[in-house]
């Protein structure tokens, strides 16, 4: 099949056997390479074993929750795609994957035609974000893209893919106000306001782990939304 999207390695972590054939048929259809495993444990040895570009994960299964792997892997700075499966169709539970760092949640059942739809588009955006934009350098505060680091006074800070990807957001127009829905489209890529929570905790982590005595960067405008001001505190971060 004629296809914008260049042949990729995708791991998916799947333990319903017929499921994880029917997906297996469906991502080779595209042209991609697949493996298959059904297991967390499995799944990040092979993560350490192979590079990967997109992540296909069950939520539920029997070694435990797929979120702990997302999680995990986040913290890791792994820039793979994750796009997480699951039966659990609360709001709640899909706020938890996309914290956790998912980049697309899918409930079961869903169809064909849409998985592919939503593999299609997670490569896309891959692609979008090639050429890497080039560092940020602010007061005590360096973002860079290329190697997905941040340096605050000479130090690295740990950072999840969807904090770096809030921070770079807001950081490249500083005194720009950014609203939840703004936010939303550009780091989770969804328009759902459902998941404003989602945009309110990650702005907390963030903002918690920059924070000094002289510079908060991440600020609140309150009814609006979340700028970047990399210039002095002249009063207590809000």
């Amino acid at each position: 099949m004629a296809s914008s999207i260049p042949t990729i390695d995708i791991l998916l972590v799947e333990d319903d056997r017929d499921l994880a054939e029917l997906l297996k048929l469906q991502l080779a259809f595209q042209g991609h390479q697949i493996s298959h495993v059904t297991g967390l444990a499995e799944a990040s040895a092979r993560l350490q074993q192979q590079s990967f570009q997109l992540l296909v994960l069950d939520r539920s299964l029997t070694d435990g929750d797929g979120v702990e792997l997302c999680r995990q892997l986040r913290e890791q700075h792994f820039t793979l795609s994750i796009l997480m499966l699951t039966a659990k169709g609360s709001e709640l539970d899909k706020v938890a994957g996309l914290e956790a760092g998912a980049d697309d949640y899918m409930t079961k059942p869903f169809s064909v035609m849409e998985f592919q739809a939503r593999v299609r588009a997670l490569l896309r955006r891959q692609q979008r974000q090639e050429p890497i934009a080039q560092s940020l350098h602010f007061p005590g505060l360096v973002i860079n893209p290329e190697r997905h680091e941040v340096n605050l006074d000479d130090r690295p800070v740990q950072l999840t893919a969807n904090e770096f990807s809030l921070l770079h957001a807001l950081a490249q127009t500083p005194g720009t106000v950014m609203s939840k829905d703004d936010l939303l489209a550009s780091v989770w890529h969804t328009h759902c306001q459902g998941y404003h929570h989602t945009v309110c905790s990650t702005v907390n982590r963030l903002r918690n782990k920059l924070s000094t005595e002289r510079y908060c960067y991440v600020h609140t405008v309150w009814g609006v939304g979340y700028k970047f001001d990399p210039r002095p505190l002249e009063r207590a971060c809000q």
